[in-house]
């Protein structure tokens, strides 16, 4: 499995605030014998029957905001791809904090890259530990 996001916790603690279930941290999707996919959260709010999938990607203090898109953009891409190969109907979001929305995807080529990619998103605020905003809400 792979290494949590550093803001990992955060967000599992602000979506128990916000009525969310964890079903699963390091959810598995199982595309061949060998070949697996670790999706961050699992949550479920069984009062409206919705479950989705979360993965993490704070877009704080990195080297190369650009880089850190790209790399959060493909891994959104494959998750996409590897739920539609598998045939499970359920949404993923991407978690990201106030400060990365307010970044580099408020700019144009992150806006972009959320439109292009239909990308769903749980924007987060770190230091009270709260959803601020579903883009869109489940």
């Amino acid at each position: 499995m792979p290494a949590k996001d550093r803001l990992h916790d955060t967000v599992v603690r602000a979506l128990v605030k916000d009525g969310w279930t964890i079903v699963q941290e390091q959810y598995g999707l199982r595309l061949s014998p060998t070949r697996r996919l670790w999706v961050d959260i699992y949550a479920a709010k069984a009062s409206e029957r919705l479950a989705i999938l979360i993965e993490v990607k704070g877009f704080e203090d990195m080297a190369s905001p650009i880089d850190y898109l790209a790399d959060a953009a493909g891994k959104y891409v494959l998750y996409q791809a590897a739920l539609e190969y598998l045939n499970r109907n359920i949404p993923l979001y991407l978690a990201v904090s106030e400060k990365g929305y307010n970044g580099i995807l408020s700019e144009e080529i992150g806006q972009k890259i959320i439109q292009k990619l239909a990308m769903h998103l749980l924007v987060f605020d770190p230091q009270r530990e709260e959803i601020t905003r579903w883009i869109p809400k489940p």
